[in-house]
């Protein structure tokens, strides 16, 4: 097992990386695996080809959303 010298560390994952998680989990598992952050919260305006998802906002929402997920 690797030592690490940090009590933390970070990685970059998508969305669609949590997403299998969720699933993996549920299959494999008898635990209730919380949900996942929504997609998208920002479908509902109109005229937007990205739907928010490039807006600071969107992604500090998300994040704290999947590290909820994460250290349930």
């Amino acid at each position: 097992m690797p030592v690490f010298k940090q009590k933390e560390s970070s990685v970059r994952r998508r969305y669609s990386d949590f997403d299998w998680l969720r699933g993996e989990l549920e299959r494999d598992s008898k635990i209730v695996v919380p949900p996942l952050p929504s997609k998208s919260l920002k479908r509902q305006l109109p005229f937007r080809s990205d739907d928010g998802i490039f807006e600071e906002d969107f992604i500090e929402n998300r994040r704290k959303g999947l590290e909820v997920f994460i250290n349930k």
